[in-house]
């Protein structure tokens, strides 16, 4: 019972970290900021202010020093890992909670930045590799056997398959649905804007296609099929042209985006290109093998199909989004992988 309350509470604790960097990280922000403050003024806050989850009750969701709203998932994160703290060392005691609570904390962090920025960052995925490979090393236990030696190949061996499959089921998917056309009945207004210095957007009529949402390689372009345009100080007809990442691609040559200062005109056709499996997806499912093995990630690969597929259904049906939306994989990566660490020996007794 001790165990059990001290794995809570240290999970809460956990868990408040773990908010931190979920906030920051996307951000490019420092995780170090004084006092780990939870609101955006960045001001120093007093400890009985960063007390998990009864601060966050007893301020009613705003910070003490500015008065702004902190998100409510600040709570929800330290409840989480405090719930999967305990409830590991429950289902496993001592030592072997130790690695799943790393490899938790990793699952929670990539699981809120996805859903809310569509993006597993490196420097949370990388490390995770590492670590489940050194966990591997230090407690056996993970991959059911006492040989160290074993385990740390069943470890490296979990995540060549994992990033390795994942990465061919990427790009098999990037040739049969790696682009999407927009094709309207009559010409509309397009125009080029530069947003920010490193992204900018195509507005066909009134829908606007942000750049950063459409290239993930260097190879990846938007093809337009234009009535009329007018490129810098150049007025084409019926002409077609590549807008890539760094440049813009005409019938006349390459023009870098730095000296692209107008592009505009009308339209009726637009090639999009579109991501099968994201890169951050590939070096998750990488850090999921180095913990899980290679049995452990294609079940996690399976199950995570399955639940995405199944919710994807559910939601189009209930017309909560359209069949081209964008939805992120990796918390359904994150769930497939848990499933296998609680319920994975069951699984595969049961196959036996």
């Amino acid at each position: 019972m001790a165990l059990l309350v001290l794995s809570l509470l240290l999970g809460l604790v956990t868990g408040s970290l773990l908010g931190h960097c979920i906030y920051w990280l996307p951000r490019e922000g420092s995780i170090l900021k004084p006092a780990l403050s939870y609101c955006a003024c960045q001001k120093s806050v007093a400890w009985r202010h960063r007390i998990p989850l009864l601060s966050w009750l007893w301020l009613r969701g705003r910070c003490h020093e500015c008065g702004q709203p902190i998100s409510a998932h600040y709570p929800l994160v330290e409840a989480i890992t405090g719930a999967f703290f305990a409830t590991a060392s429950w289902r496993f005691g001592f030592p072997l909670m130790i690695p799943v609570w790393i490899f938790g904390a990793v699952l929670i962090v990539t699981t809120f930045i996805d859903i809310e920025f569509f993006l597993i960052p490196d420097v949370v995925s990388k490390p995770a590799i590492v670590a489940g490979i050194a966990s591997s090393l230090l407690f056996p236990e993970l991959h059911a056997t006492s040989s160290r030696l074993i385990a740390a190949g069943l470890s490296i061996m979990g995540a060549l398959i994992g990033g390795g499959l994942l990465f061919l089921i990427g790009e098999l998917g990037k040739l049969a649905f790696g682009r999407y056309k927009v094709v309207l009945p009559e010409p509309v207004p397009f125009r080029f804007e530069n947003m920010s210095t490193d992204d900018a957007q195509i507005v066909i009529g009134s829908d606007e296609f942000r750049c950063s949402d459409h290239f993930f390689r260097k190879s990846d372009r938007i093809r337009i099929r234009a009535e009329e345009v007018m490129i810098n100080d150049q007025h084409f007809r019926a002409t077609e042209f590549s807008l890539y990442y760094d440049h813009l691609e005409t019938a006349v040559g390459a023009i870098p985006l730095a000296d692209l200062h107008s592009l505009q005109g009308r339209t009726a056709y637009a090639e999009f290109p579109r991501e099968a499996m994201g890169l951050g997806d590939v070096k998750l499912i990488a850090a999921i093998g180095a913990f899980t093995g290679w049995s452990g990630v294609l079940f996690t690969i399976a199950a995570a199909s399955l639940i995405s597929a199944l919710y994807g259904i559910a939601t189009i049906l209930l017309r909560r989004r359209d069949w081209s939306a964008k939805i992120p994989f990796g918390p359904y990566l994150a769930m497939g992988a848990l499933l296998w660490i609680f319920f994975g020996k069951e699984f595969l007794s049961n196959q036996s």
